[in-house]
């Protein structure tokens, strides 16, 4: 019934068969899987290793957007109170400069006055010597005396129009 014979060459031709297969495909299939792998998990290890390296960048550009953020901030303070400083230095010049002239101004009409007071003295002895050489000149009865002090007045006022001007 069963030749042995044939079995026997059949499961040497078997055996030879998958000793071949191994040899010749399976050998190349598994180094070319096991290659691959490798191949992927190396891909796998650089991409989690990438991944890291970003979130590490990440960190430190959120960081230095913060520290930028910050001596932006900084600046604008700095600009400020800068500002502010040379703004009341500014006011504290002018209001200097308008006392000094104020008070240059007070000098002149002080000196105005002393002068206008000093013309008019001037001017009332003038009168005076003029009224008295009249009065000697005169002798006055009652209207003399009114139209001598109209026209002394009137004279006065000549002379301050004149002079003050």
């Amino acid at each position: 019934m069963i030749d042995q014979n044939l079995l026997l060459a059949q499961t040497v031709n078997f055996i030879l068969l998958v000793l071949l297969l191994y040899k010749l495909l399976y050998k190349p299939v598994r180094e070319f899987m096991d290659k691959r792998t490798a191949e992927i998990e190396a891909q796998i290890r650089s991409a989690e290793e990438n991944q890291k390296a970003a979130e590490v960048l990440r960190l430190e550009l959120e960081q230095q957007v913060k520290e930028s953020r910050q001596q932006a901030r900084q600046i604008i303070d700095e600009a400020t109170k800068r500002a502010e400083e040379i703004q009341t230095q500014l006011v504290a010049e002018a209001k200097a400069e308008a006392q000094a002239v104020l008070n240059r101004a007070q000098r002149e009409i002080q000196l105005e006055k002393e002068k206008a007071w000093a013309e008019l003295k001037q001017h009332l002895g003038e009168l005076s010597v003029l009224l008295a050489s009249k009065v000697i000149n005169e002798s006055l009865d009652e209207a003399q005396h009114r139209r001598l002090i109209a026209e002394t007045i009137s004279q006065l006022d000549t002379l301050e129009k004149g002079h003050l001007q």
